[in-house]
């Protein structure tokens, strides 16, 4: 019996007003619960709910946002051994200084120890346009999510006692998260075959080196400097704030947090969540800026050459994970790679890549 809530019934006025006595005292008396864009019965549930209060302090929020785990008691251990919801707990623990800036501020944590799950109450960051799937980065919102990934990198750049907490993972798990790495040659196949994917020569060039080839790619890939990195910064996990009459980027699902090279960040959030018209335009420049915030931040023996090197080999582990992750065969066997918005992205950026770069930076 699960001693948090893992389905929308669990989920009462009196459950809540628990949860937010933190923030003073209150009395709910009705709620009402949306399934969120975004709900993943796999992983977790996430809920949108209303409040309606008899008793409250002007800190008492109106809209909260609540992740908790699966209802399917085999799937959420399952999910719970693999440690997602350990690791965003703890993250949100360690960066708890972000929180209301960068990071949803977190109204409570209740965390079943026997299951290793979690629920959270996030703050209400607000729904998206109507007929938008993400947030609309420009070039501003871009810098400040660089600024935010140099800053909790920074942080902990180079610290070993990460590596004590179970639920941070190593960077050999960073690179293909425990995937076959020969998977990415069907993955590569299913790209090739795919008429309508334009292949340019730099995807090409990363194309051919999946397979055997990423093992000495990893090995070379562990001598970057290690700090803490959220290895999910994908365009689904970037959400905007409205503040005043701007927008602040923040940052959610921390939930495959490794001990890792600082460039798994910025590659796959360049890659995928950065419009490629910006992308494309300053690509070397959002690098550059990256480094400059790192050194701005005490990080000063690491060089824009250096992460530039890196982060090129980076992307090429980035394809190697939605080539594996985004395969499968239909039932007359032809291979499929997915459709889905950043495995496109990622094939995409590619198109920009000079190949002989990536042949002089690929072991």
């Amino acid at each position: 019996m699960s001693k948090i809530p893992i389905c929308k019934e669990d989920i009462s006025a009196k459950w809540l007003t628990d949860r937010l006595t933190s923030l003073g005292y209150c009395r709910i008396d009705k709620l009402q619960l949306e399934v969120m864009t975004g709900h993943n019965p796999h992983l977790s549930q996430l809920f949108r709910v209303q409040i309606e209060y008899s008793a409250r302090t002007s800190n008492h929020p109106n809209v909260v946002v609540l992740k908790i785990p699966p209802a399917d008691h085999v799937i959420r251990l399952r999910e719970a051994a693999l440690g997602p919801y350990e690791s965003e707990a703890g993250c949100y623990q360690l960066l708890e200084k972000f929180q209301g800036f960068s990071l949803p501020l977190m109204y409570s944590l209740t965390q079943n120890s026997d299951e290793a799950t979690a629920c959270f109450v996030f703050e209400d960051i607000g729904p998206l346009p109507k007929g938008r799937k993400y947030a609309q980065l420009g070039l501003q919102e871009t810098h400040r999510v660089l600024e935010f990934i140099a800053a909790y990198q920074a942080m902990f750049w180079l610290d070993e006692s990460l590596s004590q907490h179970g639920w941070i993972r190593d960077s050999s798990w960073s690179h293909l998260f425990n995937q076959n790495l020969m998977e990415s040659v069907l993955g590569w196949q299913a790209i090739k075959q795919d008429e309508k994917i334009e292949k340019t020569d730099g995807l090409i060039s990363a194309g051919e080196f999946l397979g055997s080839g990423l093992i000495d790619l990893m090995n070379v890939m562990n001598d970057r400097p290690n700090t803490l990195t959220h290895n999910d910064l994908h365009q689904g996990n970037i959400l905007l704030r409205q503040s005043d009459s701007a927008f602040e980027p923040v940052v959610i699902d921390w939930q495959l947090t490794a001990y890792a090279g600082g460039t798994n960040d910025l590659a796959k959030f360049l890659m995928t969540a950065v419009p490629f018209r910006i992308f494309s335009d300053n690509e070397k420049s959002l690098v550059g800026y990256y480094v400059d915030c790192l050194q701005g931040r005490g990080i000063s023996d690491y060089s824009f050459d250096e992460c530039w090197r890196d982060y090129r080999r980076a992307q090429v582990m980035v394809l190697a994970n939605y080539a594996i992750s985004g395969v499968h065969r239909l039932p007359d066997g032809i291979l499929q790679i997915s459709k889905g918005d950043s495995t496109r992205a990622v094939i995409k950026a590619f198109g920009i890549i000079d190949p002989q770069e990536l042949v002089d930076v690929l072991p």
